[in-house]
């Protein structure tokens, strides 16, 4: 017989698959988007068959070890859509395949054998193999055997296991196993008439009481909800046993985080915007797209659900996509309420058993709608009808290590291998989206608010002329802000405050020498906090204490400059001692389910002041907010990145969004230096098209995105001369790439990156310019011959959302 030959990708930074031989006894479990385990080098690795019947290589190769599922861990769509993915991004295929399975199904393995008890031991060499593992308890991972007894015994041990003597077990387990599971408790055989359920239980009354308990609730319950919610002892459920009227068996027990949020029921009725909207949504082809255009408020979360359902009616799947994990509990909330059970959830914030127990039931199509953020797109939904990204805007889709994937990209292409519909939803969509709308999405809008509500009045406060409150130290507030806010809270009204700055002050400063404290790892200065009190770096981490004196001149006064949240929220409790507040930032959502207390604190009713970072404006849905006030819109106004101003405008006209939901109205009031920005003045108009006309001419000349396509190569290294000097000789390299071949490309740099030093790696970066597909063909063929040089690292960075 011919030998076979398979491609595994394998978890590493390797330009191709490996090559390995496929033992005849697992040819049937060898298929493309399988598991295997496969030794590398002195390691035993698990990977992802990419290839079945692969030719043979040049030299002699290795055997798979084991295949431990029964069935495939990917499917045939998720599987192309990476090989797109390391194609477009320049990825290693394997780095991108273990982005589509949950944590532990992947990496360093290994492969224990077992004798099976009772079993009749051969003699000779298995005979050997076997007494040895029975002198060491009966099992022992394999790769130990070969090296106790200085021989191969894979073939030997195959053998053993055809005949029963030994069973081969897999750590980490297959995709089935690291279930928990429960007892359950089931009703047995056909239910008794009234006649005979008088004779069994006539001197049984709990015994009765719990059979018909069992029947209420379908004929089957968990014994640890029978006993803990019930009231029932553990005798009454063995008697029932004993009898034969109920069966207790384990049953696979899943780790729900969601399973007591209460769901949301949507709302039946659709305005005529929305009716129209959701029968385009419908009238797609597998593979179309749209953009659904509305304004804050004017109900896309409720075309979603229609949509979803119309799906689901045709029997098949759907992704729902949100940016942040704060808005996933409501998303779940609605979703829950109008699919109940057929909805899973995955996002990073869940344990590893959490994401595991959601994969499984999506992966064998016993929940039908997956809901989470980024990585949720490579949910195993089967048979996928429509993947829904709402606020495609949000930059968080993109992610930020190997492989650099955009979800709302990886979406389109995803949606188009498995025939499945796409919509982006967005009250300010991205201008890359809005170009694309002109030639291959369907625009669909809506452009009034549920109930015709009027979109709130924003008002632009020039902070270096308008009055301001005395005695507010760092803060600026206004005077103007001030009344808004006591006017609110007077009428029992909810206010949104955002400032997009964290800590309690942007950095320390010696006001006699100048002297900044700053990161030793990362070229930034510290930002004071105050809970815990400490300076600390934002991007890398370090902590270290306020000092009482400077460290260059020995002054003992050191002086806070700008303000942050933490400052924000002490002002605002002096100033109001009255009103309950809430922060919302990183500090104050770092654990588990924090989000969701706060939100559910404000849905009811219990905080009259939010405050918070760019978290508070996005998706959240309160009626009672009938005040935003933007204490400062200038913080990212005039950062070296040519997409400051559109964020900008998208934060501002996000947060003035989430006033005015109610009956009772709302307003908005920004806190600005530069009120005639034009993202500003277009924010405060609401005029979402008219930003994307002035930004785009903006972006005509010199051209970036969306008029031309870039790619951003970073290096790193802990030298910075060795970072300088590779990343000159790598812009030479590319330089001679694009002349060679004639390649109408663009090459800007190398130069520092504005944030030269990061978590003690000094950084350098080139950037490329051109049509999309060009710029494809330099990242492929770059993807496979920039190496790592000692400590110097080269990333690849197709379709930047930073170039900080």
């Amino acid at each position: 017989m011919t030998d076979r030959f398979a491609q595994v990708a394998l978890p590493l930074p390797l330009a191709a698959p490996y090559t390995y031989r496929i033992p005849d006894t697992l040819g049937d479990r060898v298929a493309p988007g399988a598991r295997v385990v496969v030794p590398v080098r002195r390691r035993e690795l698990i990977g992802i068959v990419v290839e079945a019947d692969a030719a043979p290589p040049a030299a002699a190769a290795r055997d798979v070890l084991a295949a431990p599922d029964a069935e495939t861990a990917l499917p045939a769509g998720l599987l192309e859509t990476a090989r797109w993915i390391a194609g477009y991004y320049g990825a290693p295929l394997g780095l991108t395949l273990k982005c589509m399975l949950p944590g532990g199904m992947w990496g360093e393995s290994q492969v224990l054998a077992a004798l099976v008890p009772g079993a009749r031991l051969p003699g000779g060499v298995a005979g050997e193999v076997a007494a040895w593992l029975e002198r060491r308890g009966g099992e022992a991972p394999v790769a130990t055997v070969a090296r106790a007894l200085k021989r191969p015994v894979w073939d030997v041990l195959d053998r053993l296991a055809r005949v029963g003597a030994v069973a081969f077990r897999i750590e980490p387990p297959d995709t089935d196993a690291g279930a928990v599971t429960e007892r359950v408790a089931s009703l047995a055989g056909d239910p008794p008439t009234l006649l005979e359920r008088d004779a069994l239980f006539r001197r049984a009354p709990k015994q009765r009481r719990l059979y018909e308990a069992l029947e209420q609730m379908g004929g089957r319950a968990t014994v640890r909800h029978v006993t803990g919610q019930l009231g029932f002892t553990s005798g009454v459920l063995r008697s029932l046993q004993r009898r034969a009227l109920v069966h207790i068996s384990e049953a696979e027990r899943v780790r729900d985080p969601f399973a007591d949020l209460p769901a949301q029921p949507p709302p039946t009725q659709l305005t005529a915007d929305q009716q129209a909207a959701l029968a385009a949504v419908e009238a797609l082809g597998p593979g179309d797209g749209a953009l659904l255009f509305g304004v804050t408020g004017s109900g896309k979360t409720l075309v979603y659900l229609e949509a979803v359902r119309r799906v689901l009616a045709a029997g098949r799947g759907a992704i729902v996509l949100v940016p942040e994990i704060g808005l996933t509990p409501q998303t779940v909330s609605r979703f829950r309420g109008a699919f109940g059970d057929q909805v899973a959830v995955l996002h990073s914030a869940l344990s590893d058993g959490e994401r595991a127990d959601a994969w499984r039931l999506l992966r064998r199509g016993e929940r039908r709608v997956a809901v989470g953020a980024r990585s949720a797109i490579f949910a195993p939904v089967a048979d996928l009808g429509m993947i829904v990204l709402d606020e495609e805007h949000e930059t968080s889709y993109k992610n930020g290590e190997t492989p650099r994937y955009h979800a709302r990209d990886v979406a389109a292409v995803r949606a188009r291998i498995e025939g499945a519909s796409l919509v982006l939803g967005s009250a300010t969509p991205s201008l890359e989206t809005m170009a694309l709308a002109e030639r291959k999405l369907r625009l669909l809008r809506l452009p009034q608010r549920i109930g015709a509500r009027p979109l709130p009045p924003v008002e632009l406060v020039d902070l270096r002329v308008a009055p301001k409150v005395a005695g507010t130290g760092a803060v600026a507030w206004s005077e103007a802000l001030d009344a808004a806010v006591v006017g609110t809270l007077a009428r029992g009204e909810q206010t949104l405050l955002l400032l997009n700055r964290r800590g309690y002050a942007a950095f320390l400063q010696c006001p006699d020498c100048g002297e900044v404290w700053q990161c030793p790892r990362c070229s930034i200065s510290l930002t004071v906090h105050t809970s815990p009190p400490g300076l600390r770096c934002h991007y890398c981490g370090h902590e270290e204490a306020v000092p009482f004196t400077c460290r260059a001149c020995a002054n003992p006064v050191q002086q806070m400059r700008g303000f942050g949240t933490q400052q924000l929220e002490r002002f605002l409790a002096e100033r109001y001692p009255g009103a309950r507040l809430a922060r919302m930032d990183l500090d104050t959502t770092s654990t588990k389910w924090s989000h969701q207390r706060i939100l559910a604190s404000v849905e009811a009713g219990e905080v009259d002041l939010l405050l918070g970072t760019q978290m508070i404006a996005k998706g959240l849905d309160f009626p009672n907010v009938t005040l935003v006030g933007v204490v400062d819109a200038d913080t990212g106004l005039y950062l070296p990145d040519f997409r400051s101003a559109e964020r900008t405008f998208q934060l501002l006209a996000q947060v003035a969004g989430r006033a005015g939901r109610g009956p009772r109205g709302g307003r908005v009031l920004v806190q600005t230096r530069h009120p005639a920005h034009h993202a500003l003045v277009r924010a405060a108009a609401h005029d979402t098209e008219g930003f994307v006309r002035e930004e785009r001419a903006l972006r005509e000349s010199p051209p970036y995105p969306p008029e031309i396509a870039l790619v951003n190569l970073l290096v790193s290294g802990t030298d910075e001369r060795e970072v300088g000097r590779h990343a000159a000789e790598l812009a030479d390299w590319c330089g001679a790439l694009l002349a060679r071949y004639e390649l109408p490309v663009t090459l800007l740099g190398p130069a520092p990156c504005p944030l030269a030093r990061i978590k003690d790696r000094w950084r350098w970066h080139l950037l490329l310019k051109g049509r999309s597909e060009v710029l494809g063909r330099v990242v492929r063929y770059a993807a496979q011959r920039l190496s790592r040089a000692g400590d110097v690292r080269v990333v690849i960075d197709r379709d930047p959302v930073s170039l900080l």
